[in-house]
């Protein structure tokens, strides 16, 4: 399971009850709460551990979240890798936030999507996953040069795979 990207500022200022319109079922204050628990997930580098019933009711049902089987099966797409949060992010940042704030949550979806397009997250969850991809490439490419005794030879770009010399022999002519 890979780490998430630690960003507090993404919860600053918290999201304001004046900022929201309330809906039959919420009131400005319960979506305040909901959304600044969403941000500070988000924030914290979306932990699984962290990733409760109250968020994902919530979420499963904003920025087009709907099709998924239960909380556990939610959490482990999109929470337990680097791919996972950036797709995640993605859907975030990309969702049209359809609706009217009087009976969705779409005012909510709007604000939290703005400050995750603005902090540029993805792009950073982006070489994350760059990093992590060249790091367990060089540790299966140090694995294999072992296993094959194979050495590095150095050179200005880099370690260089070096080929054994091949054994050679010379026919005779006559």
């Amino acid at each position: 399971m890979s780490e998430g990207i630690s960003f507090p500022k993404l919860r600053l200022p918290p999201i304001q009850a004046a900022e929201l319109t309330a809906t039959e079922w919420a009131s400005v204050e319960d979506k305040a709460k909901l959304g600044n628990a969403i941000l500070g997930f988000i924030a914290k580098g979306m932990p699984a551990h962290a990733w409760t019933q109250r968020l994902y009711g919530r979420v499963s049902n904003m920025w087009g979240f709907i099709a998924h089987y239960n909380q556990q099966c939610f959490g482990t797409l999109h929470f337990e890798t680097t791919e996972g949060r950036i797709r995640f992010l993605d859907q975030i940042v990309h969702a049209p936030c359809h609706g009217s704030p009087r009976w969705t949550w779409c005012d909510v979806e709007v604000i939290i999507q703005r400050r995750v397009r603005d902090s540029m997250l993805v792009d950073a969850y982006r070489l994350q996953d760059k990093q992590e991809i060249e790091r367990s490439e060089r540790a299966q490419l140090g694995a294999l040069m072992a296993k094959y005794s194979v050495r590095p030879a150095m050179s200005d770009i880099g370690p260089q795979i070096s080929k054994p010399p091949e054994k050679r022999e010379q026919l005779s002519l006559i």
